[in-house]
Protein backbone atom coordinates (compact mmCIF):
# COMPACT_ATOMS: atom_id res chain seq x y z
CA UNK A 1 0.00 0.00 0.00
CA UNK A 2 1.54 3.43 -1.04
CA UNK A 3 2.05 6.56 1.51
CA UNK A 4 -0.79 8.79 0.41
CA UNK A 5 -0.85 12.43 0.83
CA UNK A 6 -4.15 14.76 0.24
CA UNK A 7 -3.40 18.11 -0.80
CA UNK A 8 -6.40 20.75 -0.22
CA UNK A 9 -6.74 22.83 -3.38
CA UNK A 10 -9.43 25.80 -1.87
CA UNK A 11 -10.90 27.37 -5.40
CA UNK A 12 -14.27 29.68 -4.07
CA UNK A 13 -15.34 30.81 -0.84
CA UNK A 14 -19.09 32.32 0.58
CA UNK A 15 -21.03 33.36 3.19
CA UNK A 16 -23.78 31.01 3.81
CA UNK A 17 -26.70 30.83 6.31
CA UNK A 18 -25.40 27.99 8.55
CA UNK A 19 -29.07 26.73 8.37
CA UNK A 20 -28.15 25.79 4.89
CA UNK A 21 -25.43 23.00 6.57
CA UNK A 22 -27.12 22.16 9.38
CA UNK A 23 -30.34 21.00 8.66
CA UNK A 24 -33.48 22.69 10.78
CA UNK A 25 -30.78 24.48 13.09
CA UNK A 26 -28.83 27.94 13.33
CA UNK A 27 -30.76 30.20 11.00
CA UNK A 28 -29.43 33.13 10.89
CA UNK A 29 -25.80 32.59 11.40
CA UNK A 30 -23.22 33.31 8.82
CA UNK A 31 -20.54 30.30 8.24
CA UNK A 32 -17.91 31.11 5.87
CA UNK A 33 -17.70 28.20 3.41
CA UNK A 34 -14.73 26.71 0.89
CA UNK A 35 -15.17 25.12 -1.93
CA UNK A 36 -12.38 22.37 -2.75
CA UNK A 37 -10.61 19.87 -5.60
CA UNK A 38 -8.39 17.72 -3.96
CA UNK A 39 -5.28 16.07 -5.34
CA UNK A 40 -4.47 12.55 -4.05
CA UNK A 41 -0.96 12.02 -4.43
CA UNK A 42 1.87 9.23 -3.57
CA UNK A 43 0.24 6.98 -6.43
CA UNK A 44 1.16 5.70 -9.62
CA UNK A 45 -0.84 8.17 -11.33
CA UNK A 46 -2.72 11.42 -10.26
CA UNK A 47 -6.14 11.36 -8.77
CA UNK A 48 -8.41 14.22 -8.28
CA UNK A 49 -11.37 14.86 -6.78
CA UNK A 50 -13.59 17.02 -8.32
CA UNK A 51 -12.73 19.79 -10.94
CA UNK A 52 -13.74 22.67 -9.73
CA UNK A 53 -16.38 25.32 -9.53
CA UNK A 54 -16.93 28.71 -11.78
CA UNK A 55 -17.79 32.17 -9.70
CA UNK A 56 -19.85 33.50 -12.87
CA UNK A 57 -21.97 30.94 -12.68
CA UNK A 58 -22.68 30.84 -8.98
CA UNK A 59 -23.26 34.67 -9.22
CA UNK A 60 -25.73 34.44 -12.47
CA UNK A 61 -27.68 31.74 -9.90
CA UNK A 62 -27.55 34.72 -6.92
CA UNK A 63 -25.04 32.24 -5.00
CA UNK A 64 -22.76 34.76 -2.96
CA UNK A 65 -19.47 33.31 -4.11
CA UNK A 66 -15.67 34.74 -4.77
CA UNK A 67 -12.39 33.62 -6.16
CA UNK A 68 -9.99 32.42 -4.30
CA UNK A 69 -7.58 30.84 -6.75
CA UNK A 70 -8.39 29.46 -10.02
CA UNK A 71 -7.84 25.54 -10.60
CA UNK A 72 -4.72 26.20 -12.85
CA UNK A 73 -3.11 28.21 -10.52
CA UNK A 74 -3.72 25.57 -7.81
CA UNK A 75 -2.26 23.02 -9.26
CA UNK A 76 0.46 24.82 -10.61
CA UNK A 77 1.39 25.52 -6.61
CA UNK A 78 1.44 21.89 -6.44
CA UNK A 79 3.16 21.62 -9.50
CA UNK A 80 1.11 19.96 -11.53
CA UNK A 81 -0.80 20.77 -14.90
CA UNK A 82 -4.28 19.76 -15.86
CA UNK A 83 -2.47 17.12 -18.38
CA UNK A 84 -0.85 15.61 -15.27
CA UNK A 85 -4.17 14.23 -13.92
CA UNK A 86 -5.20 10.65 -14.46
CA UNK A 87 -8.28 10.39 -12.74
CA UNK A 88 -11.04 12.95 -11.64
CA UNK A 89 -13.29 11.38 -9.41
CA UNK A 90 -16.50 13.07 -8.77
CA UNK A 91 -18.35 13.37 -5.69
CA UNK A 92 -21.46 14.41 -7.84
CA UNK A 93 -22.07 16.66 -10.76
CA UNK A 94 -23.63 19.52 -9.46
CA UNK A 95 -21.84 22.70 -11.30
CA UNK A 96 -19.72 23.77 -8.64
CA UNK A 97 -17.81 20.17 -8.79
CA UNK A 98 -17.59 19.51 -12.47
CA UNK A 99 -16.60 23.57 -13.79
CA UNK A 100 -13.23 22.89 -15.10
CA UNK A 101 -13.77 19.16 -15.95
CA UNK A 102 -13.32 19.27 -19.80
CA UNK A 103 -9.61 21.13 -19.29
CA UNK A 104 -8.84 17.39 -18.16
CA UNK A 105 -8.46 15.95 -21.42
CA UNK A 106 -6.32 12.75 -20.70
CA UNK A 107 -8.20 12.10 -17.38
CA UNK A 108 -10.81 9.11 -16.99
CA UNK A 109 -13.93 10.46 -15.06
CA UNK A 110 -15.49 8.38 -12.22
CA UNK A 111 -18.90 8.92 -11.59
CA UNK A 112 -22.10 6.94 -9.78
CA UNK A 113 -24.30 5.56 -12.52
CA UNK A 114 -27.43 6.54 -10.51
CA UNK A 115 -25.69 10.54 -11.09
CA UNK A 116 -25.08 10.52 -14.32
CA UNK A 117 -28.55 8.96 -14.92
CA UNK A 118 -29.93 12.06 -12.78
CA UNK A 119 -27.63 14.71 -14.49
CA UNK A 120 -28.80 13.81 -17.79
CA UNK A 121 -32.81 14.28 -16.46
CA UNK A 122 -32.39 16.27 -13.57
CA UNK A 123 -35.67 16.99 -11.60
CA UNK A 124 -36.91 20.49 -12.62
CA UNK A 125 -36.75 21.39 -8.83
CA UNK A 126 -32.74 21.30 -9.21
CA UNK A 127 -31.99 21.29 -12.51
CA UNK A 128 -30.14 24.40 -12.53
CA UNK A 129 -27.44 22.45 -10.47
CA UNK A 130 -26.67 20.07 -13.66
CA UNK A 131 -25.92 23.05 -16.42
CA UNK A 132 -25.76 21.44 -19.93
CA UNK A 133 -22.78 23.62 -20.37
CA UNK A 134 -20.44 22.00 -18.27
CA UNK A 135 -22.15 18.27 -18.91
CA UNK A 136 -22.27 18.35 -22.54
CA UNK A 137 -19.22 16.47 -24.22
CA UNK A 138 -18.05 14.71 -21.37
CA UNK A 139 -16.95 11.15 -21.01
CA UNK A 140 -17.81 9.24 -18.22
CA UNK A 141 -17.20 5.63 -16.43
CA UNK A 142 -19.65 4.89 -13.95
CA UNK A 143 -19.45 2.74 -10.87
CA UNK A 144 -22.54 1.21 -9.45
CA UNK A 145 -22.41 1.44 -5.54
CA UNK A 146 -18.93 1.35 -3.42
CA UNK A 147 -16.07 -0.01 -5.40
CA UNK A 148 -12.57 -0.47 -4.46
CA UNK A 149 -10.75 0.64 -6.99
CA UNK A 150 -7.11 0.60 -5.62
CA UNK A 151 -5.70 -0.69 -2.57
CA UNK A 152 -5.75 2.98 -1.29
CA UNK A 153 -8.95 4.38 -3.09
CA UNK A 154 -12.67 3.30 -2.18
CA UNK A 155 -15.91 4.76 -3.72
CA UNK A 156 -18.69 4.78 -0.73
CA UNK A 157 -22.04 5.67 -1.72
CA UNK A 158 -23.33 8.20 -0.06
CA UNK A 159 -26.59 9.59 -1.69
CA UNK A 160 -28.98 12.34 0.28
CA UNK A 161 -27.38 15.67 -1.07
CA UNK A 162 -27.61 14.66 -4.74
CA UNK A 163 -29.25 11.07 -5.86
CA UNK A 164 -26.21 9.35 -6.74
CA UNK A 165 -23.16 11.10 -4.56
CA UNK A 166 -19.90 8.78 -3.64
CA UNK A 167 -17.58 9.92 -1.09
CA UNK A 168 -13.98 8.85 -1.35
CA UNK A 169 -12.21 6.83 0.91
CA UNK A 170 -8.19 7.20 1.02
CA UNK A 171 -6.59 4.10 2.80
CA UNK A 172 -2.79 4.66 4.27
CA UNK A 173 -0.83 2.73 6.09
CA UNK A 174 -1.88 4.44 9.50
CA UNK A 175 -5.31 5.52 8.17
CA UNK A 176 -8.32 6.50 6.20
CA UNK A 177 -9.38 9.77 5.73
CA UNK A 178 -12.87 10.40 3.95
CA UNK A 179 -13.56 12.94 1.08
CA UNK A 180 -17.05 13.59 2.17
CA UNK A 181 -19.71 13.59 -0.93
CA UNK A 182 -21.69 15.84 1.19
CA UNK A 183 -21.81 19.38 1.37
CA UNK A 184 -21.07 19.77 5.14
CA UNK A 185 -19.08 21.20 7.96
CA UNK A 186 -17.36 19.88 10.76
CA UNK A 187 -20.56 20.39 13.03
CA UNK A 188 -21.63 17.85 11.05
CA UNK A 189 -19.77 14.97 12.57
CA UNK A 190 -18.90 16.84 15.51
CA UNK A 191 -21.90 18.51 16.71
CA UNK A 192 -21.95 20.31 19.92
CA UNK A 193 -23.04 18.28 23.47
CA UNK A 194 -26.33 19.27 23.51
CA UNK A 195 -26.93 17.49 19.63
CA UNK A 196 -24.76 14.94 20.56
CA UNK A 197 -26.43 13.28 23.31
CA UNK A 198 -29.29 13.22 20.58
CA UNK A 199 -27.67 12.09 17.63
CA UNK A 200 -24.30 11.72 16.81
CA UNK A 201 -24.39 13.74 13.12
CA UNK A 202 -26.19 17.12 12.17
CA UNK A 203 -28.12 16.16 8.78
CA UNK A 204 -27.04 18.24 6.11
CA UNK A 205 -29.12 20.97 5.00
CA UNK A 206 -28.43 20.65 1.41
CA UNK A 207 -30.35 18.04 -0.17
CA UNK A 208 -32.60 16.09 -2.21
CA UNK A 209 -33.28 13.53 0.74
CA UNK A 210 -32.97 14.36 4.31
CA UNK A 211 -33.08 10.53 5.61
CA UNK A 212 -30.16 9.67 3.20
CA UNK A 213 -27.99 12.68 3.87
CA UNK A 214 -28.16 11.70 7.72
CA UNK A 215 -27.15 8.14 7.18
CA UNK A 216 -24.77 8.82 4.71
CA UNK A 217 -22.91 11.48 6.87
CA UNK A 218 -23.29 9.06 9.62
CA UNK A 219 -21.63 6.72 7.34
CA UNK A 220 -18.78 8.58 6.66
CA UNK A 221 -18.28 9.34 10.20
CA UNK A 222 -18.01 5.76 10.73
CA UNK A 223 -15.56 5.29 8.01
CA UNK A 224 -13.09 7.48 8.35
CA UNK A 225 -10.30 7.17 11.29
CA UNK A 226 -10.75 10.14 13.97
CA UNK A 227 -10.02 13.25 12.98
CA UNK A 228 -9.41 12.40 9.49
CA UNK A 229 -12.96 13.32 7.74
CA UNK A 230 -12.24 15.86 5.02
CA UNK A 231 -15.34 17.65 4.08
CA UNK A 232 -16.24 19.03 0.47
CA UNK A 233 -17.04 22.73 2.25
CA UNK A 234 -15.88 23.28 5.38
CA UNK A 235 -15.88 26.44 7.83
CA UNK A 236 -12.26 25.70 9.16
CA UNK A 237 -10.21 25.72 5.76
CA UNK A 238 -7.30 22.99 5.43
CA UNK A 239 -5.90 25.89 3.15
CA UNK A 240 -6.51 29.73 4.66
CA UNK A 241 -4.53 31.04 1.22
CA UNK A 242 -4.02 29.98 -2.29
CA UNK A 243 -0.09 29.33 -2.15
CA UNK A 244 -0.46 26.85 0.91
CA UNK A 245 -0.17 23.01 -0.04
CA UNK A 246 0.81 21.21 2.61
CA UNK A 247 -1.16 18.22 2.98
CA UNK A 248 -2.93 15.31 4.59
CA UNK A 249 -0.51 12.76 5.16
CA UNK A 250 -1.87 9.09 5.98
Amino acid sequence: MANCAIYPIPIVESSLDKSLMTYRMNFGQQVRTVGYVWLIDGLTQKVLVDAGASVRYSLSRGIPATQIQSLENGLANLGLTFGDIRTVIFTHLHHDHIAEARRFNRATFLVQKAELEFARKPHPSVAAAYPEEFLKGLDFDTVDGDIRISEEISLLFTPGHSPGGQSVAVHGGRRTAVISGLCTIRETFEPPPQISQVMPIITPGMHTNALEAYDSALRIKQAGTSSSRITTLTSNPMAGSCCKTDGTFL
